[in-house]
Parts: C-alpha cells; sequence; structure tokens
C-alpha cells in the first residue's frame, strides 16, 4: 500500500528521504515513509528486515530478488537475507531491488547454485557431478509438468530464473542389469 492513498495520516509520517537530504535527525518511534524502486511505503516501525521490505514491495518470492539501501553520501548498500535495518539511524535515503545475484537450481532434486545469468546443459550436469559429459544429457522440467529436452543442444545457454529451476540428468548409456 503507498503511502500516497493515506493523506489524512501526512502530519504522523516521516518521510525519510527527506529528512537524509536535510540533515535532520530522525525521530524515533514513529511511522516512515520509505521510497522502494521509486514507489513510496510506509512503515509503523524503525527496524525492518529485507524481507519486509520486499513484501512491502510486493516482490515476491523475497529469494527472487536482490535489495540495497542508498544512504547519504554513499553507494548501494546490499542487504543480506533477515538483515535488519533500523529507519530511525537516519541517512538513510532508498532502496532498490534487483534480480537475485545467486541463482539456485535442482539437478534430481538436489540443490545447485550459481551467479552466471546464463548456463549451458553441459554446465549444468558437470557442476552437478554427471560426467563423463557424453554419458548424460539435461532435461529441464517445466513448472506446468512439461519437459524440454537438451539432448541435442548441450551447449545451447539457458536463461536461469527464479524460483528455482527444475532439471533431470539423464544417463544415456545402458544400465548393467544383474
Amino acid at each position: 500500500m503507498t503511502d500516497k492513498n493515506n493523506p489524512a495520516n501526512e502530519a504522523e509520517i516521516i518521510d525519510l528521504e527527506a529528512y537524509t537530504r536535510s540533515d535532520k535527525q530522525v525521530p524515533v518511534g514513529k511511522r516512515y515513509k520509505v521510497r522502494i524502486d521509486g514507489e513510496d511505503y510506509v512503515f509503523d516501525h524503525a527496524i525492518v528486515t529485507r524481507e519486509e521490505v520486499l513484501q512491502k514491495a510486493q516482490k515476491s518470492p523475497v529469494e527472487c530478488f536482490s535489495l540495497y539501501l542508498k544512504l547519504k553520501g554513499c553507494d548501494f548498500e546490499l542487504i543480506r537475507p533477515h538483515q535488519e535495518e533500523n529507519l530511525a539511524e537516519g541517512g538513510v535515503e532508498h532502496f532498490i531491488t534487483k534480480p537475485p545475484m545467486v541463482y539456485h537450481y535442482l539437478v534430481d532434486s538436489d540443490p545447485e547454485t550459481t551467479e552466471a545469468q546464463e548456463m549451458t546443459p553441459n554446465q549444468i550436469l558437470a557442476d552437478s557431478g554427471h560426467t563423463p559429459l557424453a554419458e548424460y544429457y539435461l532435461v529441464q522440467i517445466n513448472p506446468d509438468g512439461s519437459q524440454t529436452s537438451y539432448e541435442q543442444t548441450p551447449e545451447k545457454p539457458i536463461r536461469m530464473k527464479c524460483p528455482a529451476m527444475k532439471f533431470s540428468a539423464i544417463f544415456k548409456g545402458e544400465t548393467p542389469v544383474s
């Protein structure tokens, strides 16, 4: 909910960006207006977590976003999961969100991570320990349950997405029978 829709409570809301720019000390125990990605939001308490800020800005699921805080006179600071920020400390200008820094994915239900925005099927197989690569190919399990095979395109880049993508490593060779 944005601050613009609640003019009756304007007097009791502290505009953090305005206070920071005018070098005023931020009062404790008030409601705080914070800008997130260019939109204004109000918090009823001074201590906020990364997850609260992302939820307030309707960025869901929260693990699919990186959150940065702009402090006066500083570059942007990355806010880590479950990290708390005190809005009443002063110096807060605004927050911005970006795509995640780390992508999570599953290969045969085993969790994997990457900082790469794109990976080839062979990279995914190698990183998950499915070698030699000639003996495997990758299949993506799509959210609707359908499957995408990369058997014929092992070097075609796959754009990593959030929430976690799901893959299966398919063994091409013969399985011995006892």
